[in-house]
């Protein structure tokens, strides 16, 4: 079990733990001597790490998403915090990944069971027996309930696949029961499936990162498949209604541009791309802000954030928004006794 976590060092922290190396890189010094620039992270966060006079072979004895054990003083260098390690080994014995992957605040099980709710609700017979060729597997429905949606940017953590499609699905039954003539069930299998393919997309046992297939492919169209391979396992899927799957698996990115193999051209598509964008997108948010980060007069935005091309305002400040009751008064408080707006002056 880890000890020092990275979001927990200060300036004159001495460590000695594992962390996972995200990435590595020989440089050298004016004079020659060789030294060893790691990022190294965990659960909480990652943190630049930096050995000098350190021999080619012993930087060549370690590699990216392998864990190593460092010993060294956390320092602060231009302002941001590194560890200036003294000594390093590659580390092999066993780990608990959770240490190193971040994971949802959510119950992974309480989800679970509200997303199976929404499954059942599903009545349409074919896109019911769709929806439990994926998820009465047992295997798929483990590796589905700890994968992550992204590997940087929404929901990338354990459990990120579940959290982001329960959120979708519930925003489209919302959608479903608020607007008028919209096919409940198309829409409800359309939510729960449309990232099935990030769970051939993604691995998670060290570090999330792309698959073979990933980087080949991407998770649009390995779903598209998946769903496609499916229909056709089942005995009288309509041919027509397989194509309307495959298209809502294909188009749930909106544009070309921005993954979708095709754009929407059906009404459960366009508004399943809209929803489960406006999740992914407030996700970015809340983590780019971050939900328990104090807000004062001093702070009030965020970096300019490379996602939203912008800063982000992280809040009007609690004295605004929770002022004292002592310091509150009502509209009648305010107004003079015999005030009357109807009055002719």
């Amino acid at each position: 079990m880890k000890n020092y976590y990275v979001s927990g060092l200060c300036d004159g922290s001495r460590i000695d733990d594992i962390f996972l190396i995200h990435n590595k890189s020989l440089g050298y010094t004016q004079d020659g001597s060789p030294f060893v620039r790691m990022r190294l992270g965990d659960r909480t966060g990652t943190i630049d790490a930096i050995k000098w006079d350190v021999s080619e072979a012993a930087c060549d004895a370690i590699s990216s998403d392998e864990f190593i054990r460092v010993r060294g003083i956390v320092t602060t260098y231009n302002g941001r915090l590194q560890i200036k390690v003294d000594t390093f080994r590659p580390y092999n014995d066993r780990i608990d990944p959770t240490d190193f992957l971040p994971r949802s605040e959510k119950d992974i099980d309480e989800m679970l069971e509200e997303f199976k709710k929404i499954i059942d609700s599903v009545e349409h017979p074919q896109l019911k027996a769709l929806l439990g060729y994926f998820f009465k597997d047992q295997e798929f429905l483990s590796r589905f309930s700890t994968a992550p949606a992204a590997q940087k940017i929404h929901h990338a953590y354990i459990g990120g696949l579940l959290e982001h499609t329960l959120s979708a699905a519930k925003l489209c039954e919302f959608a479903a029961a608020h607007f008028p003539g919209i096919d409940h069930d198309l829409l409800i299998t359309g939510a729960v499936l449309h990232d099935i393919g990030k769970v051939e997309e993604f691995c998670w046992d060290k570090s999330i990162r792309y698959s073979d297939n990933g980087h080949l492919i991407g998770h649009v169209v390995i779903g598209a498949q998946m769903v496609k391979e499916a229909a056709d396992t089942i005995e009288g899927f309509h041919p027509l209604l397989k194509s309307v799957m495959v298209h809502i698996m294909l188009s749930h990115h909106g544009e070309k541009e921005w993954g979708a193999a095709k754009r929407p051209k059906i009404i459960e598509a366009i508004i399943l791309h809209i929803l489960e964008d406006l999740d992914a997108k407030v996700n970015t948010f809340k983590q780019a802000v971050g939900k328990d980060t104090p807000v004062s007069e001093s702070s009030l935005w965020t970096e300019k954030n490379w996602v939203f091309e912008r800063p982000l305002f992280k809040g009007l400040p609690s004295e605004i928004m929770n002022p004292s009751a002592a310091g509150t008064q009502s509209i009648d408080e305010l107004l003079e006794p015999d005030y009357n707006p109807f009055a002719e002056e």
